[in-house]
């Protein structure tokens, strides 16, 4: 040992990756510290801003958000620094013993040859065969233990927030008959079927037959002159469906939903409002949602999925199926 501790390129170059494993622990203990928090924080703000994905609960997004933030190259680092430096000196003993043994074995064979008589002296000491077998063999462990944690982090790896977040949803299951988001919800009734009192009939089909909502109608709707069929389930979420009277335009002053911001961030693309509804049979509902005609982007659904979803101008519909 006190032969190994005068061996400054070994030894003390144990010591200086020991002091960067702590190091790089250490950072990454930080970067880790406040990932929920951070977690949190980013869902309050989605929340407060009517971004947040409504197929999540905050506990899912803060699943997700520490899975894929979670510092794990800087962990892994850490790891396989500390793996390296705690086994170096074992697996330099036993290379050393497994060369030794082999030198001595093929020693005695040697010896035994009778054209080798008088000339041991020039095989006994094989000092730089020596040397360089140790550090090769040094060198082939170090690159196994390293290739190792390389193959452990992608072996690991969480991928994409967005794949994370497709896994969260996969087991979210509504808490409300209704959910709305932005809430309240607000489309144009002329947007569906190219009519205004056809696509108002369309909506009314879908929103009370399939999905078993509560329709009220709203004449001269905030005395905006235009009327609104409201549809709930008794709660604060509503879908506002807005028709024209006498065949007036909507301002912006009094459905200022439908026109373009003045900032960046309210650009003029459509809006897409998300309707979340818990049925009976999903299946059963989207179909009756597909026999009024209704005009599908896209749409997803089988007899036996646990919800059906249809995605149709600027509004977005995921139907859950109470049985499951």
């Amino acid at each position: 040992m006190l032969k190994l501790l005068n061996e400054i390129p070994f030894f003390w170059g144990l010591v200086a990756l020991a002091v960067l494993a702590a190091v790089i622990g250490l950072r990454a203990w930080v970067l880790s510290k406040n990932l929920a928090q951070e977690a949190e924080q980013e869902w309050d703000y989605q929340v407060s801003e009517n971004m947040q994905d409504l197929r999540l609960n905050k506990e899912g997004f803060v699943r997700a958000y520490t899975k894929v933030h979670a510092p794990r190259g800087w962990k892994l680092t850490a790891l396989a620094i500390a793996t390296l430096v705690g086994l170096s000196v074992p697996a330099f003993a036993l290379i050393q013993f497994i060369l030794f043994k082999v030198w001595r074995d093929n020693l005695n064979e040697v010896s035994k040859m009778p054209q080798f008589k008088g000339r041991l002296e020039v095989i006994s000491d094989p000092v730089l065969v020596w040397q360089f077998s140790i550090f090769m063999s040094v060198i082939i462990f170090w690159v196994l233990v390293v290739g190792w944690f390389i193959r452990q982090y992608y072996k690991g790896a969480p991928g994409l927030m967005r794949d994370a977040l497709i896994f969260e949803r996969a087991g979210f299951t509504p808490q409300a008959k209704l959910t709305v988001g932005p809430n309240p919800a607000h489309f144009d009734a002329r947007e569906f079927n190219s009519g205004d009192q056809q696509g108002r009939e369309v909506l009314a089909e879908i929103f009370t037959e399939a999905l078993g909502l509560n329709k009220r109608t709203e004449p001269n709707w905030q005395g905006c002159g235009h009327d609104c069929d409201i549809y709930s389930s008794g709660t604060d979420m509503e879908i506002c469906v807005h028709i024209e009277v006498n065949e007036s335009e909507f301002t912006q002053d009094t459905h200022p939903f439908f026109f373009a911001g003045d900032f960046a961030r309210h650009d003029d693309k459509p809006f897409l409002y998300t309707v979340i509804s818990q049925a009976p049979n999903a299946y059963a509902a989207f179909e009756k949602t597909r026999a009024t005609g209704i005009e599908m982007n896209k749409s997803s659904a089988t007899k036996t999925s646990r919800h059906c979803d249809f995605t149709s101008s600027t509004l977005e519909v995921f139907i859950y199926d109470e049985r499951w």
